[in-house]
C-alpha cells in the first residue's frame, strides 16, 4: 500500500478566500490539498487566519490578505456575509480587492453557475416601445437571492476585468471555471505542486 508523505514545509503563506455555506467540503479538501504541499493556509473556515482578539471579524481576515505570499479565491452564487452597512461589501469581496492592490499571485475560481448567469445577461435585450433594447447589467439587481446574487457577478467582472478595453491588452485576469471537486483539484494540483515555481511567481510580482 502507498503512504502517502506530506511534503516538506515550504513557509509559503496561501491565503484561500470564499464564502463557506454549501462549500465546506470543497474547503476542507482545498486546505488538505495545500497543506499536503507544504504551503501555510490561511483559511477561516479552518481557522488558521491570525487572530487579534481586539480586532473585527473584517480587520483579522483582510489583515490575513495582508500578510499571505499567495491569494486563492472562490467566486460562488452566494456573496458572503460582514457587510456592516447598507452598500458595504462582503468579506471576500473586501480580500479580493485587497489581493487586487497588492498585485501578488492569485488564483482565482468561479462556480460554473456565476459564469452562465453571466452570460445570459451579457448580450441580453428586452423590449420597450417595440423595439429592442440592449440590457444594462450595471441596472440589475437580485441581492440576496439563494440561487444567484448578482454581486457576485460583478465580482467575476472584476476578476477578468471586463472594463477594461481592448480585452487584447488585459493581464491578470484569468479566472478558472469549475464544475466540482475534481475540477477544482485539478487546477489547484497543476498550480501548486511545484513550490519552486509559486515561489518564482512571488519574486516576479515583487518587480511589477
Amino acid at each position: 500500500m502507498t503512504v502517502f508523505t506530506p511534503a516538506p514545509r515550504n513557509h509559503i503563506k496561501v491565503f484561500v478566500a470564499s464564502t463557506v455555506y454549501n462549500f465546506e467540503y470543497q474547503l476542507d479538501k482545498v486546505y488538505e490539498l495545500l497543506d499536503n504541499y507544504g504551503y501555510d493556509v490561511l483559511m477561516s473556515h479552518k481557522g488558521t487566519i491570525l487572530l487579534d482578539s481586539i480586532e473585527s471579524n473584517l480587520t483579522n481576515c483582510l489583515k490575513g490578505v495582508e500578510e499571505c505570499n499567495v491569494f486563492v479565491g472562490f467566486i460562488r452564487p452566494d456573496y458572503g456575509s460582514g457587510i456592516l452597512e447598507k452598500e458595504d461589501k462582503s468579506i471576500v469581496h473586501q480580500e479580493f480587492e485587497i489581493a487586487y492592490k497588492r498585485n501578488i499571485p492569485r488564483f482565482v475560481l468561479a462556480d460554473y453557475r456565476v459564469v452562465f448567469t453571466r452570460s445570459l445577461f451579457k448580450d441580453s435585450y428586452f423590449v420597450e416601445d417595440m423595439s429592442l433594447k440592449k440590457i444594462d447589467f450595471d441596472k440589475i439587481s437580485f441581492e440576496h437571492c439563494k440561487v444567484m446574487d448578482t454581486r457576485c457577478i460583478r465580482m467575476y467582472n472584476e476578476a477578468i476585468k471586463d472594463k477594461e478595453k481592448p480585452a487584447s491588452k488585459r493581464t491578470g485576469n484569468w479566472v478558472q471555471e469549475y464544475f466540482d471537486l475534481p475540477s477544482i483539484r485539478l487546477h489547484l494540483e497543476s498550480q501548486f505542486r511545484y513550490p519552486e515555481r509559486i515561489k518564482n511567481l512571488i519574486e516576479k510580482s515583487k518587480t511589477r
